[in-house]
């Protein structure tokens, strides 16, 4: 029994080690997130705002990937679609 307690240990160890640098890169990145999604759902990809949120590690990546999700949530739209919207 107490092999399987050190095993669930390690395991449990091992995952909060990944998972919670990945909880905290999105934590700051909310806002970069919120923006882009409401961009996506009604205007065009800002490239100032995507230029903005790169101040931030990973914010880039949160308003883009906020764009798409927001564009994808409009009826009709397609990820090739949202994702033409972001080319420059």
């Amino acid at each position: 029994m107490q092999r399987h307690a050190i095993l669930f240990s390690v395991i449990t160890s091992a995952l909060l080690a990944i998972l919670v640098p990945m909880t905290d890169l999105r934590a700051g990145n909310d806002s970069c997130y919120d923006a882009g999604f409401e961009d996506g759902q009604d205007e065009p990809f800002s490239q100032t705002t995507y230029e903005h949120c790169r101040d931030e590690q990973g914010g880039a990546e949160a308003y883009y990937d906020g764009f798409i999700d927001g564009c994808m949530s409009v009826e009709g739209n397609t990820r090739d679609v949202c994702e033409s919207e972001t080319d420059a």
